[in-house]
This record gives C-alpha cells, structure tokens and sequence, in this order.
C-alpha cells in the first residue's frame, strides 16, 4: 500500500464543521494538507489554515482530534491517505476560500455522503458520535 500523509484541522462552530472544496473538485474535504520539509504538525497546519482559509491559528489552542485512514480520493486503489486532525478553539482572521480553494461550506451530519471523501465522511461520522455537530 501506498500511503500519503496529510494533517487536517477539524474546525466546529454552532455544531457544523467546516469543510473545503478545491477549484475544479466535486468533493469536500476537511481543510489542511501535507507538511513541507523540516515542519512540525503544528507548523504545518498553521501555515496550510493561513493559505487556504486566511486564519492564522491561535497555536496554543490546537490539539489532537484523531487519525483517520481510507482509500485517498481520486488516487489508484490502494492509495491511502492518513489524515492526522487537530482541533484549534481559536484564530485570527476571516474563513475566506484562497490559493485552490474555491469553496468553504458549514456542514452537519445529514450532508450528503456523495459531496465528501471517504476520510471526510469518518470524521463526520467521528463528530456525531461525540455529539459535537448536529
């Protein structure tokens, strides 16, 4: 198997999680990316929030969420991805799609499983379970 590595920040606000869609996607995807050479987690989900969503997370604030590994969308069978999520209680800065993002949407478990990845649809169902989104 081949796996790709990836961090995601699980943002919930009045019981809706944000999800992002790149320019020219179908699918929502819970916002973050790779890390670059030599960057903490932190690091790196500070400076992917700051590029995709214009917020500059409060780094005290971000903690563990849970790791989720599926079939990485859009890649041969066989590829997965492991999404290592934190969670973040603060940021500066207003949710605004930039750089690929075209799209940000607040969603609840009754979104349709169809507009997500298969790693978006287990932290949705993750949140449910906990009762932290509706």
């Amino acid at each position: 198997m081949t796996y790709i590595d990836k961090l995601a920040l699980v943002l919930v606000r009045d019981r809706e999680q944000l999800v992002a869609r790149s320019k020219g996607k179908t699918a929502f995807f819970t916002p973050g990316g790779k890390r670059e050479v030599g960057e903490s987690d932190e690091e790196a989900l500070f400076r992917e929030c700051r590029e995709e969503l214009t917020i500059k997370l409060d780094t005290s604030t971000i903690t563990p969420y849970g790791v989720f590994e599926a079939q990485a969308f859009g890649k041969p069978e066989g590829t997965m991805v492991r999404m290592t999520c934190y969670s973040a209680d603060s940021y500066q800065g207003t949710l605004t799609p930039n750089e690929e993002i075209e799209e940000l949407r607040w969603i609840t478990s009754t979104c349709p499983h169809e507009d997500l990845t298969v790693t978006g649809i287990m932290i949705l169902q993750d949140l449910k379970a906990k009762n932290l989104i509706d």
